[in-house]
């Protein structure tokens, strides 16, 4: 789903919800990937009662939809793709178990209404997420004070935040 409205009506469906489990999407070559942000490519929230709700990337725009998570691939000598569970010290290995308190939207560095990403508020946990020229951002607590001119925090999707 695109568009503010649409994103916003994602996230009310899983506020409130525990999340269960995370499940990543990483590039690996010759058996090494980058760091947190740099290596992501795709992840999946799973929120009980809901199936999967991917994260995708794409420019200055952050598009969420429920999907179920592909498999992992080779791509030969260009590496591979290797789907799992996020493993400490990355950001989202913190996320499985907390339940999300509620979610704001976050304005992109873009002319027009779109989505640049979410500030999702877990207990004791905020977490920023968004795509900056086709990179991930990836902070715990608020949007990080070198992207605000690039990123700005709109309205929370519920009334309790």
């Amino acid at each position: 789903m695109d568009g503010p409205a649409a994103t916003a009506e994602l996230q009310r469906r899983v506020v409130g919800r525990s999340l269960e489990a995370v499940t990543e999407a990483r590039y690996w070559h010759e058996g090494v990937r980058d760091g947190d942000a740099e290596s992501l490519l795709h992840f999946w929230l799973h929120f009980e009662g809901n199936p999967p709700l991917m994260m995708h990337g794409v420019g200055e725009h952050l598009s969420l939809s429920f999907s179920e998570p592909y498999g992992s691939y080779d791509m030969e000598d260009q590496g591979e793709t290797r789907i799992g569970p996020p493993a400490a010290p990355d950001v989202l290995a913190d996320l499985p178990g907390r339940r999300l308190l509620n979610a704001a939207l976050i304005q992109g560095y873009t002319p027009m209404p779109s989505v640049g990403g979410v500030l999702m508020r877990f207990e004791r946990l905020d977490l920023v997420v968004a795509s900056l020229g086709d990179e991930w951002v990836l902070a715990q607590g608020a949007i990080p004070p070198s992207l605000t001119s690039y990123l700005r925090l709109g309205d929370w999707v519920s009334q309790a935040n």
